[in-house]
This record gives structure tokens, sequence and C-alpha cells, in this order.
């Protein structure tokens, strides 16, 4: 099964979590159906991308090699913004994305 998306209320609203790694696979834990590939409108698409790379201040995130630390970036349905949650080592983990990105 493959759902299609086009506003980004319409996808946060049907999972718990939507965070960078559900992202850059599609795929997402489907608060009816279950984990489900997606398939995302062009212009939603774009909107995800540009909300991870001015958070990460990034100018592709193609390049990069995202490690499952990666997952703790999420789209809070709240303020449809990117957050990090912190692990339990917040001061390693930080120092960890810096060294990833750099």
């Amino acid at each position: 099964m493959k759902l299609r998306y086009t506003t980004l209320k319409g996808l946060l609203g049907k999972t718990r979590q939507f965070n960078l790694n559900n992202f850059m696979n599609k795929r997402i834990h489907h608060k009816d159906k279950g984990h489900i590939n997606i398939t995302l409108s062009k212009d939603l698409n774009k909107e995800i991308e540009d909300l991870f790379i001015n958070f990460l201040g990034i100018s592709n995130l193609n390049k990069h090699n995202f490690e499952g630390i990666f997952d703790r970036l999420i789209i809070s349905k709240r303020s449809l913004n990117v957050e990090y949650i912190a692990g339990q080592d917040y001061p390693s983990e930080l120092r960890f994305i810096k060294k990833l990105l750099k």
C-alpha cells in the first residue's frame, strides 16, 4: 500500500511522529495502517526538504550520510518546524551531529 500526501498537516495527522529518516525513505508508521510507503507531492517534498535543510544549515540532504541519530530530527505537529529530540547523552549527540555536518 502506498498513500499520497499533498499537505504537511495531512501527513502529520496520520502519523505519531515524522522524522528525517521517514522523509528520506518515504515510509511512515500510519495510525491506522501500520508501516506503509508514501509518496509526496512535488510541493510537499520541497517544503519538507527545505525545513530540514534550513534547520541543519546545509545546502543539500543527498550529499550527507545520515546516521540513526537523525531519527531524532522531527517535524513538530504544533509548530510545523523541525525539532531535535534529545537523547540520554545530549552533549555527546550534539558533538556527533556537528562533526557529521562539517
